[in-house]
């Protein structure tokens, strides 16, 4: 077991240290402010606080985890044998910066609890991230920290740890429709129509004519043989689909069409299928409940997971909200406008709401890179670099590497049949 000593033993406190000790090294840790059963302890016992006890393992500590509420601090990063880093300390600590404060300050998503500049959407936007405006948003920087600190922890214990492996790729797939052209109204169809001739995709305006008419499949048809496709390729899928009533940022099909709910019973028996939350949820708890309601009556089975449709995000009410609502895992954690890692870890960990001051039960599965990100490369090779940097740097840490598509990925036709290609050689290692 591993004692850790502080003078005063806070929330904060017990919620980072057990994420690392208990979480990620699976060690038994307890917390003492109790001096003279510190000094007794015979195992491994570190020291948090202003300064030494003695020899023992210590870190100083910046302050942050002892704080209550959201105070706006101005950051001073600095490199640490290549990384960045920040809340340093003085050279009495075993690592030149408060790594545990600087973790939770990160994971938290402190900043997003602070005034910002929203999107049009209501979002926080990369640019505004501090691993954004210190170059580190590609980097799951609290896990290459994390990693140090194994090594100076082992060195000085004479320990060893081994990290186990983690599968190197793992999907979530977002279904905003079912189908591209088929289970709509005439009106809508044709308003669809209308907008796709104006803005000059007359291959569209066609293949919509000829799936309407049943020429030809909806070219978002095929989700069930792709799923046994990937399912060989790869050891976790998830889907989420947007089933609720239609709305300006929700263009989902009729939650009563009996075609519709068939389509999405089926994905439920080949793949874990949950609900993709919808953008007028993220405003009314109301909808939300209304929409898990519905869509667990729909699948018969308790919906457990839950991604958020266009990853708007408000802390902490979004969080807050799924865990009210019995939610045990959330797969929204990354930014809509950039690959990289909105938390700066890969791996899963507990929401910390930063308002009550309480570890809830929610587990965040960050995303790191999307279709849209892979998209806006633009040429295969580019699509290949850009997914393999983020493979070959989780590897190396036996991290999870999350990567979120649509249904449109799937697309065989036109102009998305090149990037089909692309992705599935991509998958399958090629």
């Amino acid at each position: 077991m591993i004692l850790i000593y502080t003078p005063v033993v806070k929330p904060r406190i017990r919620y980072i240290f057990k994420h690392f000790f208990s979480g990620r090294m699976g060690e038994e840790l307890s917390f003492t402010s109790d001096l003279s059963a510190f000094i007794a302890h015979n195992g491994p016992k570190m020291s948090y606080g202003d300064k030494p006890l003695g020899n023992e393992f210590f870190i100083a500590s910046h302050g942050l985890l002892t704080e209550q509420g959201i105070h706006i601090t101005e950051l001073q990063v600095f490199d640490w044998e290549g990384l960045p880093a920040f809340f340093a300390t003085d050279k009495s600590s075993a690592l030149p910066f408060d790594f545990f404060a600087a973790a939770f300050y990160l994971m938290s998503r402190y900043e997003e609890y602070q005034p910002f500049v929203a999107d049009e959407l209501g979002r926080f936007t990369s640019s505004q991230s501090m691993a954004s405006k210190h170059d580190f948003l590609h980097l799951p920087l609290v896990d290459m920290w994390f990693e140090r600190f194994i090594s100076i922890w082992d060195a000085f214990f004479d320990t060893k740890h081994l990290q186990d492996s983690v599968s190197s790729v793992s999907l979530v797939v977002d279904v905003p429709q079912l189908f591209a052209y088929k289970q709509k109204s005439i009106i809508r169809s044709f308003a669809e129509g209308v907008q796709d001739f104006f803005r000059l995709r007359f291959a569209s305006v066609f293949d919509r004519i000829m799936v309407v008419l049943g020429v030809r499949e909806d070219p978002l048809s095929n989700v069930n043989h792709w799923i046994e496709v990937l399912m060989q390729k790869i050891n976790s899928m998830h889907f989420f689909v947007l089933f609720t009533k239609l709305g300006v940022h929700d263009r989902s099909l009729s939650v009563f069409d009996g075609k519709h709910q068939q389509e999405i019973k089926s994905i439920s028996d080949y793949a874990p299928t949950a609900i993709l939350a919808s953008f007028e949820s993220s405003i009314n708890r109301d909808s939300l409940e209304a929409d898990i309601s519905r869509f667990t009556d729909l699948i018969h089975r308790p919906i457990t997971s839950i991604r958020q449709h266009k990853l708007v995000l408000k802390f902490p009410y979004t969080y807050r909200l799924f865990s009210s609502l019995g939610i045990k895992k959330d797969y929204s954690m990354q930014y809509a406008d950039s690959s990289g890692f909105r938390a700066s870890t890969a791996f899963p960990f507990r929401y910390y709401d930063l308002g009550d001051e309480q570890q809830t039960p929610l587990t965040i599965h960050p995303v790191c890179l999307s279709e849209a990100h892979i998209r806006k490369q633009r040429f295969s090779r580019k699509m290949r670099q850009l997914f393999l940097s983020y493979q070959e740097r989780l590897e190396k840490l036996h991290a999870p590497f999350v990567v979120a598509l649509t249904n449109e990925s799937f697309n065989s036709r036109g102009k998305n049949e090149t990037f089909l290609s692309t992705l599935t050689k991509m998958l399958s290692y090629e």
